[in-house]
């Protein structure tokens, strides 16, 4: 019976060479591990290491902070720094006097500049001279002056009021509201009235869209003609206006009626008829001239 050979498992030789090179690589890793973890840079603790030196900073900040707001909030609530100590007035025209506003003024001073408020006087000051008064603007100037801003009505027409007892002057503003008694503004244009009714001062005397429409007839008159008006008279019965010229003839106008449509109505017929050169009494616009817009004069 016939056996194989058994298969050889090496010499002793190359054994050991195969464990000693395994033992050198093992060798070289743990070097290389090691020279690693050499490189590898330490950490470096602090030399001194102080807890409340950090607790002290933040208290240092509170401290700060709350010191901050505690000062605004003082000078907010408690000092006299937003104080109003100063009130200026502007006003243009005399409608309104200075003292009779003094005590709206008086009650501003000593509040708190950042927390008055101003809506609410301007509206009393404004309902208590709602016939003088247009608007009324309050501004602040920090940290304690008052800066208040009065726009009244303007004055628009010198009235003089003829009737049997005496002749009566006052001074109508845009609304028609007497704001003189017993004078007369130059600058303004001159309305007549006879009438035996006497006018109380500082009243309604005339409506605004009367006013309104007796200012626009002076000044367009003016503007369309380049002629000087002398003076108007209201024909309150009537509901008529009657223009004196400074060429001395008058025109009559219709204050229920569109008075620059009157007036045009005169422009388009001055190829016709020369109110410059013409010797005339009045010219009647009072009554609409339909197709033809015939304009109705007398010569003298």
């Amino acid at each position: 019976m016939l056996f194989g050979k058994k298969k050889s498992s090496g010499s002793f030789t190359s054994v050991n060479l195969r464990r000693r090179f395994h033992h050198i690589q093992l060798s070289k890793r743990k070097e290389g591990v090691s020279h690693a973890h050499m490189m590898r840079p330490k950490r470096v603790r602090p030399l001194f290491n102080f807890p409340q030196l950090e607790r002290f900073k933040k208290l240092f900040w509170f401290v700060c902070v709350g010191g901050i707001f505690l000062g605004v909030a003082y000078t907010i609530f408690f000092s006299s720094f937003f104080t109003i100590t100063k009130i200026t007035v502007e006003k243009e025209g005399g409608a309104v006097a200075g003292s009779s506003l003094a005590p709206f003024l008086e009650r501003m001073k000593g509040k708190n500049m950042i927390f008055f408020k101003t809506a609410a006087l301007i509206q009393e000051i404004e309902q208590t001279f709602k016939n003088e008064i247009l608007l009324v603007r309050i501004s602040k100037s920090y940290p304690h002056k008052l800066m208040v801003k009065v726009d009244e009505y303007p004055a628009v027409l010198n009235l003089r009021i003829y009737n049997a007892e005496k002749i009566q002057k006052m001074v109508l503003n845009q609304i028609g509201y007497s704001v003189f008694d017993n004078t007369e503004i130059k600058e303004l244009p001159v309305l007549t009235l006879r009438t035996n009714q006497t006018f109380t001062p500082k009243s309604i005397v005339m409506d605004l869209e009367k006013v309104t429409a007796i200012t626009e007839a002076f000044q367009k008159f003016r503007d369309l003609f380049g002629m000087k008006i002398l003076e108007g008279e209201w024909k309150k019965t009537e509901r008529e206006l009657h223009l004196k010229t400074e060429k001395n003839f008058v025109v009559w106008l219709d204050l229920t009626a569109d008075i620059e449509a009157q007036l045009a109505k005169l422009k388009r017929a001055l190829p016709k008829l020369d109110i410059y050169r013409e010797p005339l009494e009045y010219i009647d616009l009072r009554i609409a001239g339909g197709d033809n817009e015939r304009v109705i004069f007398k010569r003298k």
